[in-house]
């Protein structure tokens, strides 16, 4: 059951009739560097708001994501749940790409408040996780399966439903999940950032998170398998926000908000390889943990170049204390740490800052991503698209260059997931908030807000 040569790449709650969809997009080749288009304004309602999450691709150019509110109100009143959206592009350079809404959370047993980016199978279905809902109104990990015939009804599935913490006492499968991903054999792989191994102290119940796994069943229809790989726990590195990645050897990587170093406790970098040799348990080791000079609370995943080598963002630290983006050198010995370098300290003065995602290579080593906040228009917050260009000789030091500032109007603000490249080699993101007027068709903790947009930079 393999689930490899994806023909797709990758990388908190309306009502409704009727879509009713405005969308607003410029011709690809009118585009001058750095300029963006926005492909779509959310309008609230029915089709979602504030997306999250870095987009997925297939063959045809479409791009699949995921709104953290909106669609159908069910258990989140008026807000609305949370929905699974498709974009197409148009047939014709500047005409209106279309949006469909694949589908719509209810916020029960079905999950509620999608966060993370999708990933696909060899058959097109979208794999994604809800970071509430579900049996025990925890999370879920679920399936929209492609319609037979185009323009049929996706058929959704949750494959697992997190419980937290049943017993209080350590052995939860783990809550709040983020993002998965596949490996050869077809299972899906993640982390929680709650549950698993908690402590209560004082009436205070703390929980420090899991990676997982989820086994595919032998027979179709039958329920999925979770093992959970690693529970953190007070000691070293705990709370994971972003997903792993997987190496060729079965090993995973990710990044955690916190623990790491006394007394900052701001994070780092793990490794965890399966049993080998004997072993029953699969081992857990800290390849770096951030001491705030270098970076800290890294809230995305991890990439790789075709080295080995991990590159990542911090939100906090660094040079200001703003977020850093930086290169991990795998250990000399099995036992040892990583290196670290910083390639670029996010600054206060027009730059961005705050990284929350991960970022992306091209095919030349320059690596993309987004800022939550800051750029031309920080005072609102508004955040950017940036490019970082490694230097000419080795040891030199790497070029930021801010390719988009949102928040000049309609454009767009506070992106939190990464970017993919399209098929005409343009970038591709959504920014959570701005793209129009707020609305009480977007309730942002009580308050009309903007929906967000889907967009496009040329870099």
């Amino acid at each position: 059951m393999s689930r490899v040569g994806l023909t797709f790449s990758p990388p908190s709650f309306g009502h409704s009739t009727t879509i009713s969809i405005l969308l607003f997009v410029f011709a690809a080749t009118s585009l001058a560097p750095a300029q963006e288009q926005v492909l779509y304004r959310f309008q609230g309602g029915t089709d979602g708001y504030y997306p999250t999450g870095t987009l997925l691709k297939d063959e045809a150019g479409n791009l699949y994501g995921v709104t953290a509110e909106g669609g159908t109100p069910g258990r989140c009143q008026r807000v609305g749940c949370g929905t699974v959206f498709e974009l197409m592009p148009p047939a014709v350079a500047g005409d209106p790409w279309t949006e469909t809404v694949l589908y719509r959370f209810k916020g029960d047993s079905d999950g509620g408040a999608p966060g993370a980016g999708l990933v696909a199978d060899a058959q097109g279905n979208l794999y994604g996780t809800t970071a509430g809902g579900g049996e025990h109104n925890q999370g879920t990990v679920s399936e929209l399966q492609r319609p037979a015939s185009p323009g049929g009804a996706w058929t959704h599935l949750v494959l697992y439903s997190f419980a937290g913490v049943p017993s209080g006492n350590g052995d939860g499968d783990g809550s709040l999940p983020s993002g998965v991903v596949f490996d050869v054999a077809g299972n899906l792989y993640g982390t929680t950032d709650q549950g698993g191994f908690c402590i209560t102290s004082d009436g205070i119940t703390n929980c420090f998170g899991t990676v997982f796994r989820l086994a595919p069943p032998s027979q179709s229809g039958a329920p999925w398998t979770e093992t959970v790989l690693h529970r953190f726990g007070p000691a070293g590195l705990s709370d994971p926000h972003g997903g792993v990645i997987l190496d060729s050897q079965g090993n995973l990587y990710g990044t955690t908000y916190v623990g790491g170093i006394p007394p900052d406790y701001i994070g780092g970098v793990f490794k965890l390889s399966p049993p080998t040799g004997g072993e029953a348990d699969w081992t857990e080791r800290t390849l770096f943990a951030f001491s705030m000079t270098d970076g800290g609370a890294p809230n995305g995943s991890l990439i790789f170049d075709g080295a080995g080598n991990l590159y990542g963002t911090t939100l906090i630290g660094g040079t200001s204390g703003y977020g850093t983006a930086f290169e991990l050198n795998p250990p000399a010995s099995r036992s040892g740490a990583g290196t670290e370098t910083v390639l670029h300290n996010f600054l206060t003065n027009g730059d961005g800052n705050s990284p929350l995602a991960n970022l992306t290579f091209d095919k030349q080593g320059n690596l993309y991503g987004t800022d939550w906040w800051g750029g031309e228009f920080g005072e609102y917050n508004a955040g950017t698209v940036f490019q970082l260009t490694p230097p000419s000789s080795p040891g030199g030091e790497w070029t930021e260059t801010t390719l988009h500032n949102f928040g000049r109007g309609d454009d767009g603000s506070e992106p939190t997931g990464g970017l993919i490249f399209g098929l005409d080699g343009l970038l591709y993101g959504t920014a959570s908030q701005g793209g129009g007027p707020k609305t009480n068709h977007c309730i942002l903790d009580g308050y009309a807000w903007t929906c967000g947009i889907v967009f496009a930079v040329k870099p």
